[in-house]
């Protein structure tokens, strides 16, 4: 007999799994009948919207019991997207007609146990919308908006672009936001500033262009007087000040790395810290003036320009920016992880690694196997997750 209380809805979150487009648009096409000034806030391509609704329901399904009460340990996952959820511009009070419409997606599919399927998704609708409703009376604004001020072209594929808010936007250093813009209504991708939050919401962001995607390329190029719409910020990348730190920057992981560099200028005692910048070519080095600049008046900082191919292929356009005078470490060739686990185990170090999932997963494997211990190791990689995982 299965005991009601502990048996999870898992076979009604498989149903939406499998069939995550249809449950999608079923959803889509029954809330914007609802609420017809949803779709604005959308991306024009549908295919392009709530791509992870079945996955983020099943999530849901999964581990709730099929009374359909939602258990303890899944309540601040939900309550967090309450808040982030608010960037999209809907009041809470649009929240019923979002449970009314996955209601119709439930039963429309004919998925497993859609009853009480239904009643937990309600209880997440109101979970989210009395998360949001809570929020805003603390006066926290859902969103932040900056004016773009400039855009350098530092290579061929990668930009620097400086926007400024006007009032602080409330991030720590080393973490990353949901940035979208009026030119991509709807399109939200996560970026890292390259600066410490400050009094004038002065935000830098360090861009590279993919082949394959039209929207980096749109970001990576913004014209001055354009706006972009910052979310609620995300990720734990940081210095405890408690160990000298080791830092690996793989391409345009430099920028939450910078930007926690710079917020330790202002602390009192600062651990010493020993940063390996790598790209694949020396013209890839995008802002190594930039940190030679700090090193000069920096007496804990040390940085490594570490590259794999020691000339510029000639696709690279290089700047003034990857060149510097004397004074800085020689650059050093080969594969950057395995290169510093060549000193040694780095025991002793707090280590933080971002940049591209691959140059990252290389780089950690490389640092255990020389005796880092994994415990010590921050990493932080571009890559799409997992975000809501099979039990």
């Amino acid at each position: 007999m299965v005991d009601m209380d502990s048996a999870t809805l898992l076979d009604t979150g498989a149903a939406l799994r499998e069939r995550s487009g249809e449950f999608r648009d079923v959803v889509q096409q029954r809330f914007y009948q609802e609420v017809l000034e949803a779709r604005q806030a959308f991306p024009i391509s549908l295919r392009h919207t709530h791509v992870e609704l079945a996955a983020a329901c099943a999530w849901v399904l999964e581990r709730t019991p099929r009374t359909g009460a939602l258990p303890a340990q899944i309540l601040d996952r939900l309550r967090q997207l309450g808040r982030d959820h608010r960037r999209y511009g809907f009041p809470a009070e649009i929240y019923p007609a979002f449970a009314t419409a996955l209601d119709h997606g439930l039963h429309t599919l004919e998925v497993p146990a859609a009853d009480a399927a239904a009643r937990a998704l309600a209880s997440v609708c109101k979970v989210m919308a009395d998360a949001a409703r809570k929020t805003d009376a603390q006066g926290e604004a859902p969103a932040w908006s900056a004016e773009v001020l400039g855009v350098q072209r530092r290579t061929r594929h990668i930009s620097v672009v400086r926007l400024e808010a006007g009032v602080p936007v409330p991030y720590r250093a080393g973490q990353h936001l949901p940035v979208t813009t009026t030119y991509l209504p709807g399109v939200w991708r996560m970026l890292s500033p390259a600066l410490p939050p400050n009094d004038f919401g002065q935000l830098e962001f360090h861009i590279r262009t993919l082949a394959d995607s039209d929207i980096s390329q749109l970001l990576a190029l913004p014209k001055p007087g354009d706006y972009w719409l910052f979310g609620t910020p995300r990720g734990d990348l940081q210095v405890s000040g408690e160990r000298d730190v080791l830092m690996i920057a793989h391409g345009t992981g430099l920028a939450p790395l910078r930007a926690i560099l710079f917020d330790m200028l202002d602390w009192e005692e600062r651990p010493r810290v020993h940063l390996f910048v790598a790209a694949d070519y020396p013209g890839e080095l995008y802002d190594l003036m930039g940190l030679w600049n700090l090193a000069v008046v920096s007496s804990w900082l040390s940085v490594v320009p570490v590259v794999e191919h020691p000339r510029d292929a000639w696709w690279v356009g290089a700047t003034e920016d990857s060149r510097t005078p004397r004074g800085l470490h020689l650059q050093e060739t080969g594969q950057v992880g395995e290169l510093v686990a060549s000193y040694g185990a780095w025991a002793d170090r707090e280590v933080l690694v971002a940049g591209d999932p691959e140059g990252v997963h290389s780089t950690v494997a490389a640092l255990i196997a020389g005796g880092t211990p994994a415990d010590h190791i921050q990493a932080e990689a571009w890559e799409p997750t997992e975000e809501w995982p099979h039990p």
